[in-house]
Order: C-alpha cells, then structure tokens, then sequence
C-alpha cells in the first residue's frame, strides 16, 4: 500500500480514525511525504526490519478502517 497515493482528505480521515500511537504516528507521517522504509528507519533510528513491521502494522489499521 503506497501511502502517498491517497487523497488529502483520506489522510485525514486516517489520521483521526486509526488510531496511531508512538513510533506508528511518525512513520505514517514520513510515508505520507514519500519516504522509503530505509530512509524512515534512518530517520528513527530504528532496524529497517521494525519499520518493516510498523509499516504493516499502519497498514493492518488503515485496512480495519476503510
């Protein structure tokens, strides 16, 4: 799922109803603006493995809420 691709107001709606807690706040944030999983991971300082599995995690969210 290419997070970037959704509308402004699907990123809202996202950003209200799913609930993002932590770490997943900050990498739905970065893959709105394009980010790859290596830069994100960089970025947090975090294993590319674990922003491999928050991803998925954000996205298992945004699935329950669609």
């Amino acid at each position: 799922m290419n997070i970037a691709d959704f509308t402004v107001p699907e990123i809202e709606y996202f950003r209200n109803n799913c609930n993002f807690v932590g770490l997943e706040k900050d990498l739905f944030e970065m893959r709105v603006n394009g980010n790859t999983l290596d830069e994100i991971a960089e970025a947090l300082n975090i294993s590319r493995d674990w922003a491999g599995k928050l991803s998925q995690k954000v996205n298992r969210k945004i699935i329950r809420v669609l």
